[in-house]
């Protein structure tokens, strides 16, 4: 057994007999209290494509159900907007930045990371997954988890249209719930595939979308094309709700719901241009759920910014068990417990998200380093490597991946490069695919499309100024390389070792 390393809150105690007995009966106590803990993670799904999040297009009545009954968070942000770095940075409740290898795609978790479901492991609770967990290049990797999510339940399928997942979730779970001991809480981890790309064309008129219903974002042209291809991608997020529907009614059938908490949410955003693999709102504002009936006030709305390597130190906290001091995310519990909703935690006035590499898609597997400062109404940009493409170059370096790696291939994505010549196309092309300055700076009270950049308007000078400090200062204190001058992921890849120690330990 692994031994969990420096806590965020330490206490001498002179150990009488008589507080030896209470810590005894203090740990029981926790322990018959220690809640479930059911996390469900879609993959790609941007927060806007929830009914609840106000999309009327698409039809999601598990989730919206959940947030009836729970709290709709409507500022979270994934710390990274590609897959397993931000599955990583959930794990671990750290920045991607100071996971080493799990800050990119291809990486991995080293042990002296904690992550909080081997930490729920150790205290007694039962764990395991289904469907996509945590899945780079892990297994026999010398001082990597090969398993940080417990073990795998895959078995059960159904039927399903080609192109998407043909796991049955719900089966699985129960498969797991078959194996759990009487007297064990359990934490499992539900990664619905879906609407990850491929999207089988035509879905989404076959289950009765209607494409006229669609919110268009302004940085994409309004024809067919791009109608059809959000159709089908919506199809899929229905799909998922379908199973999260009937991973809920597993819970009711074996009376688990009261005392399980239930969290849906997403890795990154949507696998379109200007959204996956950018920190734009598309990328990273992601939807985000809690649904805890023994302890949380239904229909509750909470508006201030939270990240979700807030996860890990939340589900800890709410299991009874300190938090490790590494874990740079907040603990929720305090304002889940609330009976308020709105913005409940002043001191916090934003979160921080982070981007690497995503795919081989630059020459050298260069990266583009960006990280940006989400607050509830402004989101900061700042750029490291301005003269690199940020979707990707412009040239084929993966035979069948095409143009543009950092952009997931998609019927949105051929359009626009066939079209890019277009009048109507042209500016279009160049807010998803061309180059950048060295900082950004949007107001969100003016949308979340993000089109019109004020880093340059002296208007904003001093927002400008006060964001680039906040967002530099915590770099800083986390322990960003970047604040040092150092681009370790630059020289990273499947075959380079990790070329610096990073400076974070365990005592």
């Amino acid at each position: 057994m692994r031994i969990i390393g420096q806590w965020r809150t330490t206490a001498v105690f002179v150990l009488t007999p008589a507080l030896i007995f209470g810590l005894i009966s203090n740990l029981a106590a926790v322990a018959a209290e220690s809640p479930n803990i059911l996390f469900i993670m879609t993959d790609d799904q941007s927060w806007r494509h929830v009914g609840c999040y106000g999309d009327s297009a698409v039809r999601t009545p598990a989730m919206d159900d959940l947030a009836r009954r729970g709290v709709r968070f409507t500022n979270a942000y994934c710390a990274a907007p590609s897959c397993s770095p931000s599955r990583a940075a959930v794990l671990t409740g750290q920045d991607i930045f100071r996971l080493e290898e799990g800050g990119v795609l291809t990486g991995f978790i080293r042990e002296k990371f904690d992550v909080f479901p081997l930490v729920l492991e150790q205290s007694g609770y039962s764990i395991g997954n289904t469907g996509k967990a945590y899945a780079p290049r892990t297994k026999n990797t010398p001082g990597a988890y090969d398993a940080p999510i417990g073990k795998p339940f895959n078995e059960k399928s159904v039927s399903a249209p080609k192109g998407i997942s043909r796991n049955d979730y719900a089966s699985n779970f129960v498969t797991f719930l078959e194996q759990v001991p009487e007297e064990s809480p359990f934490f499992f981890w539900v990664g619905i595939s879906e609407p990850h790309l491929p999207h089988p064309p035509g879905l989404g008129q076959e289950t009765g979308i209607s494409t006229e219903s669609i919110d268009i974002p302004s940085f994409y042209p309004d024809n067919a094309n791009i109608r059809n291809a959000l159709s089908d991608y919506l199809a899929e997020i229905e799909w998922a709700d379908q199973m999260i529907g009937k991973i809920i009614r597993t819970l009711k059938i074996r009376g688990l719901m009261d005392n399980t908490v239930i969290v849906f949410t997403s890795d990154n955003g949507m696998p379109f241009p200007r959204a996956k693999a950018t920190l734009y709102e598309y990328g990273v504002h992601m939807p985000l759920i809690v649904r805890w009936d023994k302890h949380i006030a239904s229909g509750r709305v909470f508006d201030g910014p939270v990240s979700l390597i807030d996860m890990a130190p939340t589900f800890l906290e709410i299991a009874g068990l300190g938090i490790p001091a590494t874990m740079t995310g907040k603990s929720l519990k305090s304002d889940l417990l609330s009976h308020d909703s709105g913005r409940l935690d002043h001191k916090r006035k934003f979160v921080v998200s982070a981007f690497e590499k995503h795919c081989l898609a630059r020459p050298h597997n260069l990266g583009f380093p960006r990280r940006a400062l989400h607050s509830k109404d402004w989101t900061y940009i700042r750029n490291f490597e301005p003269n690199r493409y940020p979707a990707g170059h412009p040239e084929t370096l993966i035979p069948g991946w095409g143009t543009y790696g950092d952009i997931d291939p998609s019927g949105i994505k051929t359009f626009f490069i066939e079209n890019q010549g277009d009048t109507d196309v042209q500016r279009l092309f160049a807010l998803g695919f061309g180059k950048v300055p060295p900082e950004e700076l949007y107001d969100k009270r003016n949308g979340s499309d993000m089109t019109t950049n004020l880093a340059g308007d002296p208007r904003f000078h001093a927002t400008l100024t006060d964001l680039r400090s906040k967002l530099a200062n915590y770099l800083a204190e986390n322990e960003d390389p970047r604040t040092h001058g150092l681009s370790p992921w630059d020289d990273y890849n499947l075959d380079r070792p990790f070329p610096i120690s990073h400076p974070i330990t365990k005592d």
